[in-house]
Protein backbone atom coordinates (compact mmCIF):
# COMPACT_ATOMS: atom_id res chain seq x y z
CA UNK A 1 0.00 0.00 0.00
CA UNK A 2 2.65 2.52 1.07
CA UNK A 3 4.74 1.68 -1.96
CA UNK A 4 1.86 2.31 -4.37
CA UNK A 5 0.99 5.59 -2.66
CA UNK A 6 4.63 6.77 -2.82
CA UNK A 7 5.16 5.73 -6.45
CA UNK A 8 1.85 7.16 -7.66
CA UNK A 9 2.43 10.45 -5.82
CA UNK A 10 5.89 10.74 -7.40
CA UNK A 11 4.36 10.12 -10.85
CA UNK A 12 1.75 12.81 -10.25
CA UNK A 13 4.42 15.28 -9.07
CA UNK A 14 6.47 14.60 -12.21
CA UNK A 15 3.34 15.14 -14.36
CA UNK A 16 2.73 18.51 -12.69
CA UNK A 17 6.35 19.59 -13.20
CA UNK A 18 6.19 18.65 -16.90
CA UNK A 19 2.96 20.64 -17.31
CA UNK A 20 3.70 23.48 -14.91
CA UNK A 21 4.14 26.10 -17.63
CA UNK A 22 0.90 25.10 -19.41
CA UNK A 23 -0.99 25.24 -16.10
CA UNK A 24 0.42 28.56 -14.84
CA UNK A 25 0.08 30.36 -18.17
CA UNK A 26 -3.49 29.25 -18.85
CA UNK A 27 -6.02 32.08 -19.04
CA UNK A 28 -8.87 30.09 -17.40
CA UNK A 29 -9.96 30.88 -13.87
CA UNK A 30 -10.22 27.14 -13.20
CA UNK A 31 -8.59 24.16 -14.89
CA UNK A 32 -9.50 20.50 -14.86
CA UNK A 33 -6.47 18.46 -13.83
CA UNK A 34 -7.07 14.80 -14.66
CA UNK A 35 -4.43 12.21 -13.79
CA UNK A 36 -4.66 8.52 -14.72
CA UNK A 37 -2.40 5.83 -13.27
CA UNK A 38 -2.17 2.08 -12.81
CA UNK A 39 -4.22 1.12 -9.77
CA UNK A 40 -2.27 -2.04 -9.02
CA UNK A 41 -4.49 -4.23 -6.84
CA UNK A 42 -6.79 -1.36 -5.82
CA UNK A 43 -10.38 -1.98 -6.86
CA UNK A 44 -13.83 -0.71 -5.90
CA UNK A 45 -14.66 -4.19 -4.59
CA UNK A 46 -15.76 -3.95 -0.97
CA UNK A 47 -15.88 -0.15 -1.06
CA UNK A 48 -19.10 0.61 -2.92
CA UNK A 49 -21.52 0.84 0.02
CA UNK A 50 -19.06 2.88 2.08
CA UNK A 51 -18.67 5.42 -0.70
CA UNK A 52 -22.40 5.51 -1.42
CA UNK A 53 -23.16 6.33 2.20
CA UNK A 54 -20.34 8.86 2.63
CA UNK A 55 -20.58 10.73 -0.68
CA UNK A 56 -23.15 13.28 -1.82
CA UNK A 57 -23.00 11.93 -5.35
CA UNK A 58 -21.65 8.71 -6.88
CA UNK A 59 -22.07 6.61 -10.02
CA UNK A 60 -21.51 2.90 -10.76
CA UNK A 61 -21.68 1.21 -14.16
CA UNK A 62 -20.79 -2.36 -15.06
CA UNK A 63 -21.15 -4.63 -18.09
CA UNK A 64 -20.16 -8.07 -16.75
CA UNK A 65 -20.20 -9.80 -20.13
CA UNK A 66 -17.34 -7.65 -21.46
CA UNK A 67 -15.63 -7.08 -18.08
CA UNK A 68 -16.15 -3.33 -18.09
CA UNK A 69 -16.62 -1.40 -14.83
CA UNK A 70 -16.41 2.18 -13.60
CA UNK A 71 -17.14 3.60 -10.17
CA UNK A 72 -17.11 7.38 -9.78
CA UNK A 73 -17.19 9.15 -6.41
CA UNK A 74 -17.84 12.78 -5.41
CA UNK A 75 -17.73 15.68 -7.84
CA UNK A 76 -15.27 18.43 -8.64
CA UNK A 77 -17.41 19.90 -11.42
CA UNK A 78 -21.04 19.44 -12.36
CA UNK A 79 -23.22 20.53 -15.26
CA UNK A 80 -26.77 20.40 -13.96
CA UNK A 81 -29.72 21.71 -15.98
CA UNK A 82 -33.49 21.73 -15.75
CA UNK A 83 -36.00 22.65 -18.40
CA UNK A 84 -36.51 22.15 -22.13
CA UNK A 85 -33.07 23.46 -23.09
CA UNK A 86 -31.15 20.86 -21.10
CA UNK A 87 -29.50 19.17 -24.11
CA UNK A 88 -28.42 22.41 -25.81
CA UNK A 89 -27.27 24.17 -22.63
CA UNK A 90 -25.32 21.10 -21.50
CA UNK A 91 -23.63 20.95 -24.89
CA UNK A 92 -22.72 24.65 -24.73
CA UNK A 93 -21.27 24.37 -21.23
CA UNK A 94 -19.26 21.29 -22.17
CA UNK A 95 -17.68 23.14 -25.10
CA UNK A 96 -16.62 25.83 -22.62
CA UNK A 97 -14.55 23.25 -20.71
CA UNK A 98 -13.02 21.42 -23.66
CA UNK A 99 -9.87 23.58 -23.72
CA UNK A 100 -9.59 23.85 -19.95
CA UNK A 101 -8.17 20.43 -19.17
CA UNK A 102 -4.61 19.29 -18.49
CA UNK A 103 -4.26 15.53 -18.40
CA UNK A 104 -2.13 12.50 -19.14
CA UNK A 105 -5.10 10.67 -20.64
CA UNK A 106 -3.33 10.45 -24.01
CA UNK A 107 -1.03 7.83 -22.41
CA UNK A 108 -4.10 5.61 -21.91
CA UNK A 109 -6.00 6.48 -25.10
CA UNK A 110 -6.81 2.84 -25.90
CA UNK A 111 -8.75 2.54 -22.64
CA UNK A 112 -11.36 5.18 -23.66
CA UNK A 113 -11.63 6.52 -20.12
CA UNK A 114 -14.74 8.58 -19.27
CA UNK A 115 -14.49 12.13 -17.93
CA UNK A 116 -18.16 12.94 -17.22
CA UNK A 117 -20.74 10.53 -15.77
CA UNK A 118 -24.41 10.97 -14.87
CA UNK A 119 -27.87 10.96 -16.36
CA UNK A 120 -31.02 12.71 -17.57
CA UNK A 121 -34.66 12.22 -16.65
CA UNK A 122 -37.22 10.89 -19.09
CA UNK A 123 -39.03 14.24 -19.20
CA UNK A 124 -38.56 17.76 -17.94
CA UNK A 125 -40.64 17.77 -14.77
CA UNK A 126 -41.32 19.16 -11.33
CA UNK A 127 -40.09 16.23 -9.25
CA UNK A 128 -42.30 14.46 -6.73
CA UNK A 129 -40.95 13.13 -3.44
CA UNK A 130 -39.36 10.07 -5.02
CA UNK A 131 -37.22 12.18 -7.38
CA UNK A 132 -36.57 15.27 -5.25
CA UNK A 133 -32.79 14.64 -5.13
CA UNK A 134 -32.35 14.57 -8.93
CA UNK A 135 -32.46 17.41 -11.47
CA UNK A 136 -33.65 16.99 -15.07
CA UNK A 137 -30.04 16.59 -16.21
CA UNK A 138 -26.91 15.97 -14.12
CA UNK A 139 -23.41 15.26 -15.46
CA UNK A 140 -20.35 15.48 -13.27
CA UNK A 141 -16.58 15.05 -13.25
CA UNK A 142 -15.83 12.77 -10.28
CA UNK A 143 -13.06 13.41 -7.79
CA UNK A 144 -12.18 9.70 -7.90
CA UNK A 145 -12.91 7.11 -10.56
CA UNK A 146 -12.09 3.40 -10.53
CA UNK A 147 -11.81 2.07 -14.09
CA UNK A 148 -11.49 -1.52 -15.28
CA UNK A 149 -12.00 -2.84 -18.81
CA UNK A 150 -10.62 -6.34 -18.38
CA UNK A 151 -7.16 -5.31 -19.56
CA UNK A 152 -6.58 -2.09 -17.65
CA UNK A 153 -7.16 -1.53 -13.95
CA UNK A 154 -6.77 2.22 -13.47
CA UNK A 155 -7.46 5.01 -11.02
CA UNK A 156 -8.38 8.50 -12.15
CA UNK A 157 -8.04 11.40 -9.72
CA UNK A 158 -9.49 14.72 -10.89
CA UNK A 159 -8.95 18.22 -9.48
CA UNK A 160 -10.33 21.68 -10.13
CA UNK A 161 -7.34 24.06 -9.92
CA UNK A 162 -6.86 27.83 -10.09
CA UNK A 163 -3.73 28.41 -12.26
CA UNK A 164 -2.68 31.32 -10.02
CA UNK A 165 -2.22 28.98 -7.07
CA UNK A 166 0.90 26.81 -6.64
CA UNK A 167 0.64 23.33 -8.16
CA UNK A 168 2.53 21.89 -5.17
CA UNK A 169 -0.65 21.91 -3.10
CA UNK A 170 -2.19 19.45 -5.56
CA UNK A 171 0.42 16.85 -4.60
CA UNK A 172 -0.79 16.86 -0.99
CA UNK A 173 -4.42 16.63 -2.16
CA UNK A 174 -3.49 13.69 -4.39
CA UNK A 175 -1.75 11.79 -1.59
CA UNK A 176 -4.62 12.41 0.85
CA UNK A 177 -7.20 11.13 -1.68
CA UNK A 178 -5.16 8.00 -2.30
CA UNK A 179 -4.74 7.29 1.41
CA UNK A 180 -8.49 7.69 1.94
CA UNK A 181 -9.20 5.18 -0.83
CA UNK A 182 -7.31 2.51 1.11
CA UNK A 183 -9.24 3.32 4.28
CA UNK A 184 -12.68 2.87 2.70
CA UNK A 185 -14.28 -0.44 3.55
CA UNK A 186 -17.94 -1.41 3.47
CA UNK A 187 -19.75 -3.32 6.17
CA UNK A 188 -22.53 -4.54 3.91
CA UNK A 189 -25.00 -7.13 5.22
CA UNK A 190 -24.39 -10.65 3.95
CA UNK A 191 -27.93 -10.91 2.57
CA UNK A 192 -30.49 -8.53 1.13
CA UNK A 193 -33.48 -7.48 3.29
CA UNK A 194 -36.96 -8.99 3.02
CA UNK A 195 -40.13 -7.42 1.64
CA UNK A 196 -42.52 -6.46 4.41
CA UNK A 197 -45.20 -4.86 2.25
CA UNK A 198 -45.95 -4.23 -1.44
CA UNK A 199 -48.08 -1.41 -2.86
CA UNK A 200 -49.24 -1.14 -6.48
CA UNK A 201 -49.62 -4.83 -7.21
CA UNK A 202 -53.20 -5.58 -6.15
CA UNK A 203 -56.06 -6.78 -8.43
CA UNK A 204 -57.44 -3.24 -8.19
CA UNK A 205 -54.14 -1.80 -9.45
CA UNK A 206 -54.13 -4.32 -12.29
CA UNK A 207 -57.69 -3.40 -13.30
CA UNK A 208 -56.87 0.30 -13.25
CA UNK A 209 -53.75 -0.15 -15.38
CA UNK A 210 -55.57 -2.35 -17.91
CA UNK A 211 -58.23 0.37 -18.14
CA UNK A 212 -55.50 2.88 -18.98
CA UNK A 213 -54.30 0.55 -21.76
CA UNK A 214 -57.82 0.26 -23.16
CA UNK A 215 -58.07 4.05 -23.33
CA UNK A 216 -54.73 4.20 -25.17
CA UNK A 217 -55.97 1.59 -27.65
CA UNK A 218 -58.98 3.81 -28.37
CA UNK A 219 -56.62 6.65 -29.30
CA UNK A 220 -54.70 4.28 -31.56
CA UNK A 221 -57.93 3.16 -33.25
CA UNK A 222 -58.83 6.83 -33.75
CA UNK A 223 -55.39 7.23 -35.41
CA UNK A 224 -54.33 9.92 -32.94
CA UNK A 225 -51.19 7.90 -32.16
CA UNK A 226 -49.50 4.82 -33.61
CA UNK A 227 -47.82 3.62 -30.43
CA UNK A 228 -47.51 4.68 -26.79
CA UNK A 229 -45.41 3.20 -23.97
CA UNK A 230 -47.19 3.30 -20.63
CA UNK A 231 -45.54 2.52 -17.30
CA UNK A 232 -46.58 1.38 -13.85
CA UNK A 233 -44.79 1.36 -10.53
CA UNK A 234 -44.66 -1.01 -7.58
CA UNK A 235 -43.46 0.11 -4.14
CA UNK A 236 -41.60 -2.27 -1.84
CA UNK A 237 -41.24 -1.64 1.89
CA UNK A 238 -38.22 -3.58 3.13
CA UNK A 239 -37.17 -4.92 6.52
CA UNK A 240 -33.94 -2.88 6.35
CA UNK A 241 -31.99 -0.56 4.07
CA UNK A 242 -30.44 -2.64 1.26
CA UNK A 243 -26.70 -3.02 0.72
CA UNK A 244 -25.88 -2.20 -2.89
CA UNK A 245 -22.90 -4.50 -3.21
CA UNK A 246 -25.37 -7.34 -2.67
CA UNK A 247 -27.64 -5.86 -5.32
CA UNK A 248 -24.74 -5.55 -7.78
CA UNK A 249 -23.66 -9.16 -7.24
CA UNK A 250 -27.20 -10.43 -7.71
CA UNK A 251 -27.87 -8.40 -10.86
CA UNK A 252 -24.61 -9.24 -12.58
CA UNK A 253 -25.08 -12.92 -11.74
CA UNK A 254 -28.59 -13.01 -13.22
CA UNK A 255 -28.21 -10.44 -16.03
CA UNK A 256 -24.58 -10.54 -17.25
CA UNK A 257 -25.61 -9.28 -20.71
CA UNK A 258 -27.15 -6.10 -19.28
CA UNK A 259 -25.67 -2.80 -18.14
CA UNK A 260 -25.82 -2.60 -14.35
CA UNK A 261 -25.93 0.91 -12.93
CA UNK A 262 -26.24 2.86 -9.70
CA UNK A 263 -26.66 6.63 -9.58
CA UNK A 264 -26.82 8.08 -6.07
CA UNK A 265 -27.41 11.69 -5.09
CA UNK A 266 -27.93 12.83 -1.51
CA UNK A 267 -30.23 10.21 0.06
CA UNK A 268 -31.67 8.65 -3.12
CA UNK A 269 -30.21 5.75 -5.08
CA UNK A 270 -31.37 4.86 -8.59
CA UNK A 271 -30.30 1.41 -9.76
CA UNK A 272 -31.07 -1.26 -12.33
CA UNK A 273 -29.93 -3.72 -14.99
CA UNK A 274 -30.96 -2.47 -18.42
CA UNK A 275 -30.73 -4.43 -21.69
CA UNK A 276 -31.07 -1.31 -23.85
CA UNK A 277 -28.20 0.80 -25.17
CA UNK A 278 -29.18 4.21 -26.51
CA UNK A 279 -25.84 4.84 -28.21
CA UNK A 280 -22.16 3.86 -28.04
CA UNK A 281 -19.82 6.59 -29.23
CA UNK A 282 -16.44 5.46 -30.53
CA UNK A 283 -14.95 8.62 -32.02
CA UNK A 284 -16.21 8.70 -35.60
CA UNK A 285 -18.48 5.63 -35.24
CA UNK A 286 -21.73 5.41 -33.29
CA UNK A 287 -23.53 2.13 -32.52
CA UNK A 288 -27.21 1.69 -31.67
CA UNK A 289 -29.36 -1.18 -30.41
CA UNK A 290 -33.00 -1.09 -31.45
CA UNK A 291 -34.79 -3.16 -28.81
CA UNK A 292 -38.60 -3.45 -28.85
CA UNK A 293 -41.08 -6.30 -28.99
CA UNK A 294 -41.02 -8.87 -26.19
CA UNK A 295 -41.78 -12.48 -25.32
CA UNK A 296 -41.22 -14.61 -22.20
CA UNK A 297 -38.49 -17.24 -21.90
CA UNK A 298 -39.59 -20.86 -22.02
CA UNK A 299 -39.30 -23.41 -19.24
CA UNK A 300 -37.13 -25.52 -21.56
CA UNK A 301 -35.35 -25.15 -24.90
CA UNK A 302 -38.32 -26.35 -26.94
CA UNK A 303 -40.76 -23.89 -25.37
CA UNK A 304 -38.17 -21.12 -25.54
CA UNK A 305 -37.74 -21.65 -29.29
CA UNK A 306 -41.52 -21.62 -29.72
CA UNK A 307 -41.73 -18.24 -28.00
CA UNK A 308 -38.91 -16.98 -30.22
CA UNK A 309 -40.72 -18.13 -33.40
CA UNK A 310 -43.92 -16.47 -32.23
CA UNK A 311 -42.02 -13.24 -31.54
CA UNK A 312 -40.37 -13.25 -34.97
CA UNK A 313 -43.75 -13.74 -36.67
CA UNK A 314 -45.79 -11.39 -34.48
CA UNK A 315 -47.16 -8.49 -36.54
CA UNK A 316 -47.78 -6.51 -33.35
CA UNK A 317 -44.20 -6.91 -32.04
CA UNK A 318 -42.57 -6.38 -35.45
CA UNK A 319 -44.58 -3.18 -35.95
CA UNK A 320 -43.52 -1.98 -32.48
CA UNK A 321 -39.89 -2.80 -33.28
CA UNK A 322 -39.92 -1.13 -36.69
CA UNK A 323 -41.08 2.16 -35.13
CA UNK A 324 -37.79 2.19 -33.20
CA UNK A 325 -35.59 1.27 -36.18
CA UNK A 326 -37.14 3.95 -38.39
CA UNK A 327 -36.86 6.55 -35.63
CA UNK A 328 -33.12 5.86 -35.19
CA UNK A 329 -32.53 6.09 -38.95
CA UNK A 330 -34.51 9.33 -39.20
CA UNK A 331 -32.74 10.85 -36.17
CA UNK A 332 -29.35 10.06 -37.71
CA UNK A 333 -30.18 11.41 -41.16
CA UNK A 334 -29.06 14.95 -40.25
CA UNK A 335 -25.72 13.71 -38.89
CA UNK A 336 -24.61 10.93 -41.24
CA UNK A 337 -24.92 9.63 -44.78
CA UNK A 338 -23.44 6.29 -43.74
CA UNK A 339 -26.07 4.37 -41.76
CA UNK A 340 -25.94 0.55 -41.76
CA UNK A 341 -28.45 -2.05 -40.55
CA UNK A 342 -26.36 -5.10 -39.62
CA UNK A 343 -28.58 -7.94 -38.47
CA UNK A 344 -32.07 -7.13 -39.72
CA UNK A 345 -34.35 -8.67 -37.15
CA UNK A 346 -32.85 -10.94 -34.50
CA UNK A 347 -33.68 -11.91 -30.92
CA UNK A 348 -31.78 -10.86 -27.80
CA UNK A 349 -32.34 -13.32 -24.96
CA UNK A 350 -32.13 -12.33 -21.30
CA UNK A 351 -32.70 -14.60 -18.32
CA UNK A 352 -36.35 -13.55 -17.88
CA UNK A 353 -37.40 -12.15 -21.29
CA UNK A 354 -36.46 -12.02 -24.99
CA UNK A 355 -36.64 -9.01 -27.29
CA UNK A 356 -36.55 -8.26 -31.00
CA UNK A 357 -33.18 -6.65 -31.70
CA UNK A 358 -31.57 -4.74 -34.58
CA UNK A 359 -27.98 -3.47 -34.53
CA UNK A 360 -27.33 -0.16 -36.31
CA UNK A 361 -24.11 1.79 -36.92
CA UNK A 362 -23.42 5.25 -38.36
CA UNK A 363 -20.45 7.48 -39.17
CA UNK A 364 -21.43 11.04 -38.22
CA UNK A 365 -19.81 14.11 -39.75
CA UNK A 366 -16.60 15.22 -38.01
CA UNK A 367 -18.11 18.25 -36.28
CA UNK A 368 -21.02 16.42 -34.66
CA UNK A 369 -21.91 16.91 -31.00
CA UNK A 370 -22.88 14.00 -28.75
CA UNK A 371 -25.66 15.95 -27.03
CA UNK A 372 -27.05 17.37 -30.27
CA UNK A 373 -27.33 13.83 -31.59
CA UNK A 374 -28.88 12.55 -28.34
CA UNK A 375 -31.43 15.38 -28.48
CA UNK A 376 -32.65 14.11 -31.87
CA UNK A 377 -32.55 10.48 -30.84
CA UNK A 378 -34.17 10.65 -27.41
CA UNK A 379 -36.75 9.55 -26.41
CA UNK A 380 -37.07 6.65 -28.84
CA UNK A 381 -40.42 4.98 -29.60
CA UNK A 382 -39.23 2.04 -27.46
CA UNK A 383 -39.85 4.08 -24.29
CA UNK A 384 -42.21 6.80 -25.51
CA UNK A 385 -44.22 5.95 -28.62
CA UNK A 386 -44.94 7.44 -32.02
CA UNK A 387 -45.47 10.17 -33.07
CA UNK A 388 -43.31 11.43 -30.19
CA UNK A 389 -45.18 14.56 -29.13
CA UNK A 390 -48.60 12.89 -29.30
CA UNK A 391 -47.32 9.90 -27.33
CA UNK A 392 -45.76 12.16 -24.67
CA UNK A 393 -49.10 13.93 -24.32
CA UNK A 394 -50.85 10.58 -23.66
CA UNK A 395 -48.16 9.58 -21.14
CA UNK A 396 -48.50 12.86 -19.23
CA UNK A 397 -52.29 12.52 -19.16
CA UNK A 398 -52.41 8.81 -18.32
CA UNK A 399 -49.59 8.09 -15.86
CA UNK A 400 -50.26 9.21 -12.30
CA UNK A 401 -46.59 9.51 -11.24
CA UNK A 402 -43.29 11.03 -12.38
CA UNK A 403 -40.97 8.64 -14.18
CA UNK A 404 -37.89 10.59 -13.11
CA UNK A 405 -34.78 8.71 -14.25
CA UNK A 406 -36.77 5.58 -15.10
CA UNK A 407 -36.56 5.23 -18.92
CA UNK A 408 -34.19 8.21 -18.82
CA UNK A 409 -30.54 8.29 -19.87
CA UNK A 410 -27.62 6.93 -17.84
CA UNK A 411 -24.10 7.13 -19.20
CA UNK A 412 -20.59 8.54 -19.46
CA UNK A 413 -18.38 10.30 -22.03
CA UNK A 414 -15.18 12.27 -22.63
CA UNK A 415 -14.11 15.10 -24.92
CA UNK A 416 -12.94 12.67 -27.64
CA UNK A 417 -16.54 11.73 -28.55
CA UNK A 418 -16.15 8.44 -26.71
CA UNK A 419 -18.81 7.20 -24.35
CA UNK A 420 -21.92 5.13 -23.85
CA UNK A 421 -25.51 5.94 -22.95
CA UNK A 422 -28.14 3.41 -21.91
CA UNK A 423 -31.88 3.69 -21.42
CA UNK A 424 -32.55 3.21 -17.71
CA UNK A 425 -35.01 0.29 -17.75
CA UNK A 426 -35.50 -2.63 -15.30
CA UNK A 427 -34.83 -0.11 -12.58
CA UNK A 428 -35.90 1.32 -9.23
CA UNK A 429 -35.23 4.20 -6.87
CA UNK A 430 -34.39 3.53 -3.24
CA UNK A 431 -34.42 5.76 -0.17
CA UNK A 432 -34.02 4.15 3.23
CA UNK A 433 -36.17 1.02 3.37
CA UNK A 434 -38.45 2.07 0.50
CA UNK A 435 -37.84 0.86 -3.06
CA UNK A 436 -40.00 1.98 -6.00
CA UNK A 437 -39.69 -0.23 -9.11
CA UNK A 438 -40.90 0.73 -12.60
CA UNK A 439 -41.83 -1.13 -15.79
CA UNK A 440 -43.59 -0.22 -19.02
CA UNK A 441 -45.08 -1.78 -22.11
CA UNK A 442 -45.43 -0.65 -25.71
CA UNK A 443 -49.07 -0.37 -26.82
CA UNK A 444 -49.86 -0.67 -30.53
CA UNK A 445 -52.83 -1.80 -32.63
CA UNK A 446 -53.96 -5.29 -31.51
CA UNK A 447 -52.29 -5.03 -28.09
CA UNK A 448 -54.08 -7.03 -25.41
CA UNK A 449 -54.28 -5.28 -21.97
CA UNK A 450 -53.85 -8.56 -20.08
CA UNK A 451 -50.78 -9.56 -22.08
CA UNK A 452 -49.28 -6.09 -21.67
CA UNK A 453 -49.72 -6.32 -17.89
CA UNK A 454 -47.96 -9.71 -17.91
CA UNK A 455 -45.10 -8.12 -19.85
CA UNK A 456 -44.64 -5.47 -17.14
CA UNK A 457 -44.53 -8.26 -14.54
CA UNK A 458 -41.63 -9.84 -16.45
CA UNK A 459 -39.85 -6.49 -16.62
CA UNK A 460 -40.30 -5.88 -12.88
CA UNK A 461 -38.68 -9.21 -12.10
CA UNK A 462 -35.01 -8.01 -12.01
CA UNK A 463 -35.86 -5.72 -9.07
CA UNK A 464 -38.67 -7.70 -7.40
CA UNK A 465 -36.63 -10.91 -7.14
CA UNK A 466 -33.75 -9.16 -5.37
CA UNK A 467 -35.75 -9.26 -2.14
CA UNK A 468 -37.66 -12.21 -0.74
CA UNK A 469 -41.18 -11.93 0.64
CA UNK A 470 -41.14 -12.01 4.44
CA UNK A 471 -44.36 -14.05 4.61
Amino acid sequence: MEKLITQSTELFNRFLIENESAIKNHSAEDLLISFVFDAGEIDSEGKVDAYLKNSKISFYFEQPEIQFKIFAVDEILDITESGDGRFAITDKKLKGWKDKIVSNRENFACAKIPLFVGGMKFMVEHPDNEWKDFQDSTWFVPAIMFFNNGNDNLLVLNFLHNPKKPVEQLVNHFKTKLENIFRQKSNSPASLPHIRKIAGDTPKDKKKWKGMISEALERIEERKIQKVVLARKVTLFLSAEPGFEGIINSLKGNYPGCSIFIFRKNNSTFFGATPETLGRFKGNIVEFDALAGSAPRGKDEKEDNEFEKMLLSSEKDIAEHNFVVEHIKESLSGFSNEIEIHNGLSVKKLSNIQHLHTFITAKPENDFSIFNLLKELYPTPAICGSPKEAALHVIKKSETFRRGLYSGIIGFFNFDNEGEFVVALRSAISAGTKVVAYAGSGIVHNSDPGSEFSETELKLKPVMTLFKDEN
